[in-house]
């Protein structure tokens, strides 16, 4: 119970959170946002997991803020040895565990995650932009079924970005997250960070590179790390368009990971 309302009060203080904003966002109120991600990989077992997650997202937007809702979808097929922690795949039994006879596959919803930012610092010129992150998951999906730990976990974070000229942005973000407990499994926290760079292809057109690391849930494991690239186009609608491509860079990730996704602007 003190977990539980430690990362509540943790999450509910940096709820206001800190994505600095492009100046087309802050144009408008709210942002819908949906996307289909397909993620394979073996997760150092000897069995195979794909997984599909579709996340629905309510954005809205203030002056210096932004608060969200994600509702997800999950479809995975596996042996049992992976579920999914805060929107993404992990191996939550030991390396060298045996693993469960048989790929069975599970769908329904997903872990709900509540998110927000606030913006330290804006970028401009000769300057750079901060902002302080907070999020909080809830445990809704069913564990039973592999697509949840049936845990609350939240977490707090820096997001860092620096326009380097109109074509060229940097960015680097770092996050710590307490990870809850399922019954009869230890799972460390976890630190993240990320690297990576946003660049202007055209007027509407972009495309932003990031490489992904984390630490490792359970001890002995191996930490997840990935590189991913996504293109996205932005239509005078103030509609978005987007495609990725993720690859695993160690056996904590996927494989690879495909992504297409849309997003709207009222």
């Amino acid at each position: 119970m003190k977990i539980l309302l430690a990362l509540f009060c943790l999450s509910a203080a940096a709820i206001a959170g800190a994505e600095p904003l492009p100046e087309a966002a802050r144009e408008a109120d709210w942002r819908f946002s949906t996307s289909v991600n397909y993620d394979t990989g073996k997760y150092g077992t000897p069995d195979r997991t794909n997984s599909v997650y579709i996340p629905f997202t309510l954005k809205r937007y203030y002056s210096e803020a932004d608060l969200s809702v994600t509702v997800p979808y999950l479809r995975q097929s596996s042996a049992g040895q992976v579920t999914w922690v805060g929107g993404k795949p992990v191996r939550i039994g030991l390396k060298n565990a045996p693993a469960p006879a048989g790929t069975t596959s599970e769908s329904g919803l997903g872990d709900i995650i509540l998110r927000g930012t606030y913006a330290l610092k804006r970028d401009g010129p000769g300057s750079f932009g901060l902002g302080l992150a907070g999020k909080l998951k809830l445990p809704t999906a069913d564990e039973d079924k592999g697509l949840g730990t049936g845990e609350m976990d939240g977490g707090v974070g820096l997001e860092f970005a620096k326009e380097i000229d109109p074509d060229w942005s940097l960015m680097a973000d770092g996050y710590y997250t307490m990870i809850g407990d399922p019954a009869g499994v230890d799972l460390n926290n976890q630190v993240s960070l990320d690297l990576g760079f946003y660049r202007a292809l055209g007027s509407n057109l972009g495309l932003t590179v990031l490489y992904e690391t984390q630490s490792a849930i359970v001890e002995g494991n191996a930490a997840p790390s990935s590189l991913s690239g996504t293109v996205s186009y932005s239509a005078e609608s103030g509609s978005q368009f987007s495609g990725g491509l993720t690859l695993g860079l160690s056996d904590g990730s996927p494989d690879m990971g495909l992504s297409a996704g849309f997003s709207r602007r009222f």
